[in-house]
């Protein structure tokens, strides 16, 4: 009972510790980006810390599942520096007798890892993209001062609004001006125009009614277009593994789907509390530590195996979105690859007492 009970509470204790500063450093870093997005025009004022909040809970099964690791395996090296774990094992006791209270402690925060990795996720990317849509539809246009010209993150393009209507957040007499890779510049003026945002999270200018210069400055051969309806792309953004919209699918819903991206989708929320509690049993044998070998040397070792461990899930995630590995296997090889490693490593401590 000491023993468990001692174990168990230095590991909580670290662990508090450990989320403390990782939550810390995450927020720090989110914050900087929205404020920088608001800056740029990209993001309404308000909406930043709202959609902090929403950041910061997508981001939990993540920090959970580092804190976990780190936690067992901060405590279970600081057992070796201090030569506790020479009583322990002259008490009878082995290193597989720390599986138990380890399981003992991860598994409630493997479970709420499961369930906001399944269903907590899912959730706040909708909330999220929900929200920046809103936001988009009420903030953008009116961020473009009306009567002020304003350019673009990218210095490529130029808008101008006249006058903004707050009740349908729609811009009156819109003028955009566009520049093209080739050297040309297509001037737009429309007399009403708004923004919104697709399925796939990209942001998109409508123009209604309107005419579209193209040609090169200097020459006067330009083309005129005169259209009721057209969009802009106001910004191009890497393509992520999973689109939004497909983020913000429930587990439910990805579990009968067929599609490679949906289906990658659930595999990779499937291996988040997995792959926590194989790294947390791996933290076992991981905190050897050798006087002789350096005071870090393992805690780099281990840090660099998790980390690997997780870019595998993240790489085998955009396979199975590609159609490279079928769906029925999934990540399993990289499950099972992580469990063959923790029982070598148990095999190869445990030979070593």
């Amino acid at each position: 009972m000491l023993f468990r009970r001692s174990l168990i509470h230095e590991m909580s204790w670290v662990a508090i510790a450990v989320f403390s500063v990782l939550l810390l450093v995450v927020m720090t870093t989110q914050i900087v980006k929205l404020l920088g997005q608001a800056t740029l025009g990209v993001l309404g004022s308000g909406a930043v810390w709202v959609l902090m909040g929403f950041t910061s809970l997508r981001y939990l099964p993540m920090l959970m599942s580092l804190m976990l690791f780190i936690a067992i395996l901060m405590t279970m090296t600081r057992l070796w520096k201090d030569n506790e774990m020479v009583v322990w094992f002259a008490s009878g006791r082995s290193i597989r007798s720390f599986v138990r209270p380890v399981l003992e402690f991860a598994v409630p925060i493997v479970l709420l890892i499961a369930a906001l990795s399944l269903f907590a996720w899912p959730w706040a990317q909708r909330e999220s993209r929900d929200f920046r849509e809103k936001s988009a539809q009420r903030q953008e246009v009116s961020q473009v001062a009306p009567g002020v010209f304003r350019e673009s993150s990218e210095a490529d393009r130029i808008y101008f609004v006249e006058q903004f209507v707050a009740d349908t957040g729609q811009g009156r007499n819109v003028f955009a001006q566009l520049r093209g890779k080739n050297g040309k510049i297509t001037v737009v003026v429309a007399n009403e125009g708004g923004l919104f945002l697709d399925q796939h999270g990209e942001r998109w200018l409508w123009l209604g009614k309107g005419h579209a210069y193209t040609g090169v400055p200097g020459t006067a051969a330009y083309e005129t277009t005169e259209f009721q309806r057209a969009q802009v792309k106001v910004e191009t953004q890497d393509k992520p593994v999973s689109s939004p919209s497909t983020q913000a699918k429930s587990s439910l819903e990805l579990w009968g789907s067929s599609s490679p991206e949906e289906q990658g989708e659930l595999a990779w929320r499937i291996a988040l509390p997995i792959s926590a509690l194989i790294m947390a049993l791996c933290a076992i044998p991981f905190a050897f530590f050798n006087p002789r070998g350096g005071r870090a040397l393992n805690l780099l070792g281990a840090i660099f195996v998790y980390f690997l461990y997780y870019n595998f899930i993240n790489i085998g995630q955009a396979w199975i979105a590609d159609g490279k590995i079928p769906a029925v296997v999934g990540m399993w090889p990289i499950h099972a690859a992580a469990l063959a490693m923790m029982f070598a490593l148990y095999r190869w401590r445990g030979r070593a007492r």
